[in-house]
């Protein structure tokens, strides 16, 4: 679009060598410092990507990210929303509604990435043409050929969610204090272990782990994948895909035959690739998903983010039609991603770029 482009970084040299031209700004001492140094910097401030909105996590999720918002109004800065995800009524606190439509009056524009979150600012007063339904952002790399062959490899991205327990601090700092405990997850890396290895026994197949999140801003998924693997039996069966490379943890998923996934971004990217994705649900933004792309016969929403017998069977349902899911998958894919390219125009459109 010709604009160039800043973004908060933990590792500034890391971001500035993958992505060149790119403005970082440093977090070491701290998030809000850089997020003023951002905004001031900027012409425009836009928020995005993932839940936006939702309480579940900490009550200091959402003041946090609706903040550049804020910031962008105190500094006389625009702003706009780009592809957010809206937790449900059921997911927030009783004051973030308020919040919510304080903030979301400043932006030029707003995109949202599914019905639900679009039916929340609905409700909240928001209306079209300044709100526009669009759909997620990561579904414009689908780009992946339909007949890409697909191995008998089993994707596995589990996440502990045990401490999304509404308090108000984050994790992250919740880890600080001197009490805090951290909830036991050895009844959930178990539950993982029975299913896997149940399945690599009777298919013999390749596990890949994927662990998406690493960082300390929610518990790390490769921390977890490894506690699964040291519970199995058939643990010369398992890897680990290395989210550092992102390509290389894309095209994994595209071989994979079925992907079954706690992270939305799991199912999401399943459905970029062509890859049938089962997702083990945490939040109703994966349930949401999954309607959208027509699998709700795949979704397992239950015990957040822990799997249970019938996660096996709908593992297994999916391995053996796997074909005829994918083909049922890609006509509707291919509606999401023009969808997913409203978000640019809607953009460009409101700023004249």
């Amino acid at each position: 679009m010709g604009v160039k482009t800043g973004v908060l970084s933990a590792d500034p040299k890391r971001t500035r060598r993958r992505y060149s031209g790119i403005k970082c700004f440093s977090v070491s001492d701290g998030r809000l410092k850089a997020i003023i140094r951002a905004v001031m910097w900027c012409d425009i401030v836009v928020v995005g990507g993932g839940e936006l909105v939702q309480d579940v996590s900490s009550l200091f999720y959402t003041p946090f990210n609706l903040l550049p918002l804020f910031l962008a109004f105190l500094f006389r800065k625009k702003s706009f929303a780009w592809a957010v995800g809206i937790g449900q009524m059921h997911e927030l606190a009783p004051l973030t509604p308020l919040l919510v439509r304080i903030a979301l009056w400043f932006p030029s524009g707003i995109t949202v990435r599914d019905r639900g979150s679009f039916n929340v600012l609905h409700r909240l007063g928001f209306r079209e043409p300044e709100m526009i339904l669009a759909a997620d952002s990561a579904l414009t790399l689908s780009d992946y050929p339909n007949e890409v062959k697909k191995h008998d490899i089993l994707g596995v991205a589990p996440r502990n969610v045990l401490n999304r327990s509404g308090k108000f601090f984050p994790l992250e700092i919740r880890k600080k204090f001197r009490n805090y405990r951290e909830p036991d997850p050895m009844p959930a890396a178990d539950a993982w272990a029975g299913i896997l290895d149940a399945f690599a026994g009777k298919y013999k197949s390749e596990i890949v782990m994927f662990p998406f999140h690493t960082g300390s801003l929610s518990n790390s998924d490769h921390e977890f994948c490894d506690l699964i693997k040291s519970r199995m039996n058939h643990s010369s069966l398992v890897r680990f895909a290395d989210p550092a490379k992102p390509e290389e943890f894309t095209d994994m998923i595209s071989q994979c035959r079925v992907f079954v996934t706690t992270p939305l971004h799991g199912a999401i990217l399943s459905v970029v690739t062509g890859t049938v994705p089962v997702s083990v649900s945490y939040a109703s933004k994966c349930s949401r998903f999954m309607e959208q792309i027509e699998l709700e016969d795949y979704l397992i929403a239950e015990k957040p983010g822990i799997p249970n017998k019938s996660v096996a069977a709908t593992i297994e349902r999916a391995w053996m039609n796997s074909e005829s899911v994918v083909e049922r998958m890609v006509p509707v894919r291919e509606k999401l991603v023009q969808r997913a390219g409203k978000t640019a125009e809607h953009f460009r459109a409101v700023f004249n770029i």
